[in-house]
């Protein structure tokens, strides 16, 4: 690359390095598949709500790695192929696996690309945010050794954004408070269900302190849950409702007992689920990110469905 055509990432402000991004001087950029410094990601994630999903899938096209090959690469070759009196030597040390099976095909035949893209993540968003990062995290798990720094950090910012823009999203808090209890106790359970529970919701006159049963059968994960859900505006809960839980936890003999609020828990009452191991409490705001991650982050826009589907799975309760 001629440095006097090298455009310096670092050198520009936000607004500048991502207008370059995606524009014609993109492979003039240096860096430009990640964020140049760490000031200048944390000043994109402190507004990333307000950015819009076209600008945010223009970003991760930039960043994800597609079918290529680096110019580390092409060093690599230097160093594990020789040609010498018309035959073609390599290294023992060169390893059996997928990414040696592609470099040799690579640069003894000149077909294909060392690297196998994952640009296909973006395909899961906005519905899919938590399988999009692990699949970013496998990616990273299984080629950290042979990427380029650049192209570690870009993953690394990849699932920094996804996490940020889709997962983080925070949605009105009234959209909860708007629903009437049953609707919440069906959005919970859909949660639940989306989360590999096999679920129930209790019938209003029989749930004895039970709002939503949530049981795993699968081997090394058995799990039975019951799930109190209690929807308020403003309401803190208190340490009187944890206790009333911890009741029920022992007289229905399960595995632990989780409270649902949509607003918060007092001191008192995180101090008791801190000594107490089979509570687990959740708030309005951990809710949020739970909801985002397991039923997607625009859940909001498909809430009648969402519930009217829990609705049939229990009998219309």
């Amino acid at each position: 690359m001629n440095t006097e055509e090298t455009i310096f990432a670092k050198e520009l402000s936000l607004e500048e390095f991502l207008e370059k991004l995606i524009s014609k001087d993109y492979g003039r950029l240096f860096p430009n598949n990640c964020f140049p410094t760490e000031e200048m990601m944390n000043e994109y994630l402190d507004n990333v709500s307000k950015r819009t999903d076209n600008e945010i899938l223009s970003i991760l096209r930039k960043f994800l790695i597609h079918n290529c090959t680096f110019g580390l690469d092409e060093f690599r070759a230097e160093n594990y192929i020789t040609k010498k009196d018309g035959k073609t030597y390599i290294a023992s040390t060169t390893s059996n696996t997928e990414y040696n099976r592609r470099f040799l095909t690579k640069f003894l035949t000149n077909q294909g690309e060392v690297w196998e893209g994952l640009t296909w993540v973006i395909d899961l968003l906005p519905n899919f945010p938590n399988e999009a990062i692990k699949a970013i995290d496998a990616y990273f798990l299984a080629n950290c050794q042979m990427l380029p720094d650049y192209s570690l950090n870009a993953l690394s910012d990849s699932a920094t954004i996804i996490r940020a823009r889709y997962i983080n999203y925070k949605h009105p808090k009234e959209i909860l408070w708007n629903l009437n209890p049953f609707d919440f106790e069906y959005l919970i359970a859909a949660l639940f269900e989306n989360m590999g529970y096999e679920v129930s919701v209790t019938k209003s006159s029989y749930d004895n302190g039970v709002d939503v049963c949530a049981n795993k059968t699968n081997l090394s994960q058995k799990e039975k849950v019951v799930v109190q859900c209690k929807r308020y505006s403003k309401k803190t809960i208190g340490v009187a409702d944890i206790r009333e839980l911890l009741g029920v936890i022992s007289d229905k003999k399960v595995t632990k007992g989780i409270l649902i609020t949509t607003t918060k828990f007092s001191s008192e009452a995180k101090k008791f689920e801190r000594n107490n191991p089979s509570i687990e409490l959740i708030d309005c705001d951990n809710l949020m990110i739970l909801l985002n991650t397991h039923l997607g982050t625009y859940w909001t826009k498909k809430l009648d469905k969402i519930i009217n589907g829990q609705k049939i799975n229990n009998n219309g309760r």
